[in-house]
């Protein structure tokens, strides 16, 4: 295992339990999320050309980007379990499975803040990172995360950071309780969660720790922790971010219905743009 892996680019590394049940459970949540479809399939349409999936996971966006006429898509994913998702999702769709087969289509396995030690030759007019940076670590990994995004856009190309918004932030500690239930199979799944939140001059840092249990039919419990450690840069730290790799916050939204960015905006989304003129030649320090 990479250190990049052990420090959490894949999310699952760390959790003391059966990962391919918890990227299933991951799936199960995530895959009903649809909200966001219309914008990245719009975002996709205007680059006309290839896209980078940073955080990729099971490929929720693969079949959005393709359908908005994508020339070629690459994913990136630490997550072991998540990509053997992935690949179930590709065999059960004819289209991305000739995606694939046409050479439009790759999901690898990679640390999205290593992104030079995969040797990828390509150059991308759109790279999407969906709920990628409250992973990282802090603002080294964010830089190193932003610079080697740099280094793969072609000129003018776009990155779009689409993260939780200022609403959505606890706004306290909150005790374990249960967030959702929902059915997985012939299954029973109830999730609960606890957060505790400390504020820092990089932004807000929180400990999210779930506990998840998936009843049988016989009544037999699999029971699932996990604990995550999510950063949630301001705005005025992460645009900091963004012009210290070399690049420009074209536009901002609080929504993906491109709602003003404000203090009750669900989300914060950043359109950053890259042009090679004047910041080619620039390097990127971390540390």
């Amino acid at each position: 295992m990479s250190l990049g892996d052990e420090l959490g680019a894949d999310i699952f590394a760390t959790q003391p339990a059966d990962e391919d049940l918890l990227a299933e459970i991951y799936d199960l949540e995530h895959d009903a999320v649809v909200d966001d479809l219309p914008f990245h399939r719009e975002m996709v349409r205007r680059s006309r050309g290839r896209v980078l999936d940073l955080g990729c996971g099971s490929g929720r966006l693969f079949r959005t980007f393709l359908d908005a006429e994508a020339r070629r898509v690459l994913g990136i994913d630490a997550s072991a379990s998540l990509l053997r998702r992935a690949e179930g999702r590709i065999a059960s769709d004819p289209v991305l499975t000739a995606a694939v087969a046409g050479g439009r289509l790759t999901a690898r396995r990679g640390d999205v803040r290593a992104l030079a030690t995969l040797n990828i030759a390509e150059r991308f007019d759109l790279a999407v990172a969906v709920g990628l940076l409250p992973h990282l670590d802090g603002p080294e990994d964010a830089l190193r995360l932003l610079g080697g995004v740099r280094s793969l856009l072609a000129p003018g190309g776009r990155l779009i950071l689409d993260d939780l918004g200022p609403a959505e932030m606890p706004a306290r500690d909150l005790p374990l309780s249960v967030d959702w239930r929902s059915r997985l199979d012939e299954r029973e799944v109830v999730r609960r969660s606890q957060v505790m939140r400390r504020e820092s001059p990089e932004g807000l840092r929180v400990a999210f720790s779930t506990i998840t249990d998936a009843v049988q039919a016989d009544g037999t419990i699999a029971r699932l922790s996990a604990s995550h450690r999510l950063w949630y840069p301001s705005p005025d730290v992460l645009a900091a971010l963004v012009a210290q790799a070399g690049m420009v916050v074209e536009l901002s939204y609080g929504s993906h219905d491109l709602e003003p960015l404000g203090p009750e905006s669900e989300r914060r989304i950043f359109v950053v743009r890259y042009e090679a003129t004047g910041a080619s030649s620039q390097e990127v320090r971390v540390g």
